[in-house]
């Protein structure tokens, strides 16, 4: 897995339960929705971006740093040992072999 793809189903997930969260704690600001949206719409919409991209940004480090950036270089690198014969189970490489000569 990619630390980018951790990083935005992380961000998706957080920010819906965030704007959830935030939609119930401003109910009382429904009334003034019209006001708020046309004089200040674009403050809000760049702060929520701001919000969303560093959030984004903490979960890329966070994956980054919990080592997601290197594992698929070390899956292909353990298939490649398995197929040659190098892995611990040989069985296994055997039968990888056979799957691609054809011979189910």
């Amino acid at each position: 897995m990619k630390p980018w793809k951790a990083s935005v189903g992380l961000t998706v997930s957080t920010g819906a339960v965030g704007a959830w969260a935030l939609a119930a704690e401003l109910t009382y600001l429904q009334p003034f929705a019209w006001v708020i949206v046309t004089d200040y719409g674009w403050y809000v919409a760049a702060y929520g971006g701001v919000a969303l991209a560093t959030l984004a940004a903490g979960f890329y480090l966070a994956a980054r740093a919990a080592g997601l950036g290197a594992v698929g270089r070390k899956v292909d690198v353990t298939e490649q040992a398995i197929r040659r014969g190098e892995g611990q189970d040989p069985a296994l490489g055997e039968a990888l072999a056979r799957d691609d000569a054809g011979d189910y």
